[in-house]
């Protein structure tokens, strides 16, 4: 199966962001069992673990969906572009451990020179089973750039997240995320 990366991000109560740690660690995933970091101690860590996307271009680059989470800007996650091009829309879902409370989410579009797949037009869903999203929690359109993005909501406890792109930044069909981060309700 394929490798996950897990990234530590430690959550600071006074500026209530996420701040990525200095390591991201990487721990090899079935589809059985996700393994976690021993290093994860603190209640104010939460490790985010890709369980799943629609598409990943792994052929043409290394656009594969871990890459959203493992603290490297420089690296993103692709839909498929070699061989065949799904339209969107696309998603990803990730797993927080352990579970937490949310009050929004961060969108890192890719840090190149390239806007290939930067979500434009969203929808984000969080869920206990990672089953049952129900309906979003936000919905909205991100404005062109390359800079993070941050969205707030009303706090939600949850497992794991779901951000759907609905539509990319210039009409295309793919999806690309350099991070895709929470923001701990503190």
């Amino acid at each position: 199966m394929k490798t996950a990366h897990h990234l530590v991000l430690t959550a600071t109560a006074a500026a209530a962001c996420v701040i990525l740690s200095a390591s991201a660690q990487e721990t090899t995933t079935n589809s059985a069992a996700t393994s976690a970091p021993t290093s994860v101690v603190a209640t104010n860590k939460i490790v985010l673990t890709v369980v799943k996307v629609d598409s990943e271009e792994t052929a043409g680059e290394n656009g594969s969906g871990t890459n959203a989470v493992d603290g490297n800007p420089n690296t993103f996650w692709h839909t498929q572009w070699q061989d065949a091009t799904p339209e969107c829309p696309h998603e990803i879902i990730i797993e927080l451990t352990p579970p937490s409370t949310i009050k929004g989410f961060t969108y890192l579009p890719r840090q190149d020179d390239i806007e290939n797949g930067t979500i434009k037009d969203y929808e984000f869903y969080v869920s206990n089973d990672g089953k049952d999203f129900g309906k979003p929690v936000s919905k909205g359109t991100f404005e062109s750039g390359k800079e993070k993005k941050t969205v707030a909501f009303q706090a939600k406890k949850c497992r794991f997240i779901k951000l759907k792109a609905l539509s990319e930044i210039n009409g295309g069909a793919w999806t690309s995320a350099a991070e895709i981060g929470v923001v701990p309700n503190d």
